[in-house]
């Protein structure tokens, strides 16, 4: 069993940018991440990870997101 636990601010925050940069190019939403938490395991070749994180976006983008989805 393989277990990582990211607690460095430095580490959180840039994966927090790498993913607010994944969701601009692929959906194309402008949404600020912060983690809070960031904690994986590897199990017999099957990961899981627990994410804490906040985002905030404006609410043009949050009617898009919603818009999109059918909600």
């Amino acid at each position: 069993m393989d277990e990582m636990k990211i607690g460095s601010n430095l580490m959180k925050k840039v994966i927090a940018k790498l993913i607010k940069m994944a969701v601009k190019n692929k959906l194309g939403y402008e949404v600020d991440i912060q983690l809070s938490e960031l904690h994986a395991t590897i199990i017999d070749g099957q990961a899981h990870i627990h994410l804490n994180a906040d985002a905030e976006m404006s609410k043009d983008e949050l009617i898009k997101i919603i818009k999109k989805t059918g909600l």
